[in-house]
C-alpha cells in the first residue's frame, strides 16, 4: 500500500517538470508569450481541458477510456442552449440540466461496459457517434446561438461565467479549483477512490477482495461524463453558441492532458492535480503554437505526434514496472 501511495505522489512530479520546461522555452523564444494578458488567456483556455482531463482521469485510472467525451461536451452545451432558447428555462436550471445530461451520457457508457460487457474503447466510440449525431439533430446541424434569443441580463450572466474575471482570475478557473479539490478528495480519501485505484491496478484481485467492480466502473464513467458536461457548459458560456462540431476531438486533448499529467494508460495510477497540470501543458503548447504562427493543421499533426510519444513512454514505463 505504501508503495502504491508513493507512486501516486511521484506521478505528480513529472507533469510539473514538463510544464515548467514548456513555460521556460516559450518565455525565451516568444516575446508575446510573456504578457500577463496572455497568461490569463492560457488559464481561460485551459479551464475546458482541465475539466475534461479530471473526468478522463477516472476513466483511465479505472482501466478504461472515454472516446465520447468531446461529443458530450458539444451535446451538453447544445441541450443547455436549447433549454434556454426554446423552453425559457432560467440560466442556472439550464446549466445544471446540461451537466446532468453529461452524467447520464457517462452512465450510459458505463452500462454498455458493465452490463453488455463491451470494452471501453468500443462502447465509448459508439457513444461518440451517437452523442455527436444527437447534437446535430437538435438543430439540423445548424449553429445553436443564444444571441437575440434570451434576455440581455441572462446573456450577460453567461458571458461573465465564461469570460469574466474575479480578482483578476478567469471565473472558470474557480470552478476548476473547486472540482479539483473535490475530486482529489474523492480519489485519495474515500472508499470509492481507493476502489478506483484497486480496480485499475487489477480488477480480478479487487473483485476477490470484495470490491463491487461493476459499480465502481459505472460510477467512474458517470463522473467522466459529468465533467465533460461541465466542460460543455463552460464552452457554451464562453461562446454563447454551440456548433455541430463543438468539442470535436476534445477527447484526445483530455487523454493527452491526463497522460502528460501522470495518469497511466495501463490504469491504477495518476492524480487529479497531475491531470490539471497536464491540461495546463496542453493549453501552453496550443498558445505557443498559435503565437508562433503555426496553422491549425500543423498543430494537429504536432499534438498528435506528442500524444503518440507520451503514450509510448507511458507504455514502456508500465512494462518496465511489471518486469521488475
Amino acid at each position: 500500500m505504501n508503495k502504491l501511495l508513493n507512486q501516486k505522489k511521484l506521478s505528480g512530479l513529472g507533469p510539473i517538470g514538463i510544464f515548467a520546461t514548456s513555460m521556460i522555452i516559450l518565455f525565451i523564444i516568444t516575446p508575446s508569450f510573456r504578457s500577463m494578458a496572455n497568461f490569463t488567456q492560457i488559464l481561460l483556455s485551459a479551464s475546458v481541458y482541465m475539466l475534461l482531463a479530471m473526468g478522463m482521469s477516472f476513466a483511465i485510472i479505472i482501466g478504461g477510456i472515454d472516446l465520447s467525451a468531446g461529443s458530450i461536451v458539444g451535446l451538453t452545451g447544445g441541450i443547455a442552449c436549447m433549454a434556454m432558447t426554446y423552453l425559457n428555462l432560467p440560466v442556472p436550471v439550464a446549466l445544471i440540466l446540461g451537466v446532468l445530461v453529461g452524467a447520464v451520457c457517462g452512465l450510459i457508457n458505463g452500462l454498455l461496459i458493465t452490463k453488455l460487457d463491451l470494452i471501453p474503447f468500443i462502447a465509448t466510440l459508439g457513444g461518440q457517434w451517437v452523442y455527436r449525431g444527437a447534437l446535430k439533430l437538435l438543430n439540423n446541424g445548424a449553429t445553436i446561438t443564444l444571441r437575440g434569443t434570451i434576455s440581455d441580463e441572462a446573456l450577460a450572466t453567461l458571458t461573465y461565467i465564461g469570460n469574466g474575471k474575479f480578482l483578476g482570475i478567469p471565473v472558470p478557473v474557480y470552478l476548476v479549483l473547486v472540482m479539483a479539490i473535490a475530486l482529489n478528495f474523492v480519489l485519495r480519501h474515500t472508499v470509492f477512490g481507493r476502489s478506483v485505484y484497486a480496480v485499475g491496478s487489477n480488477a480480478e484481485t479487487a473483485k476477490m477482495s470484495g470490491i463491487n467492480v461493476q459499480k465502481v466502473k459505472l460510477l467512474a464513467q458517470s463522473i467522466t461524463g459529468l465533467m465533460a458536461g461541465m466542460a460543455g457548459i463552460v464552452m457554451l458560456c464562453r461562446m454563447v453558441s454551440i456548433q455541430a462540431n463543438t468539442g470535436e476531438g476534445y477527447e484526445f486533448e483530455g487523454i493527452f492532458a491526463s497522460v502528460v499529467g501522470g495518469v497511466s494508460m495501463a490504469g491504477g495510477e495518476g492524480t487529479i492535480f497531475g491531470a490539471v497540470i497536464g491540461a495546463l501543458v496542453v493549453a501552453v503548447l496550443r498558445n505557443g503554437l498559435n503565437l508562433n504562427g503555426i496553422n491549425s493543421f500543423w498543430q494537429q499533426v504536432i499534438l498528435g505526434v506528442l500524444v503518440l510519444v507520451v503514450v509510448y513512454v507511458d507504455t514502456r514505463k508500465t512494462k518496465k514496472k511489471r518486469s521488475v
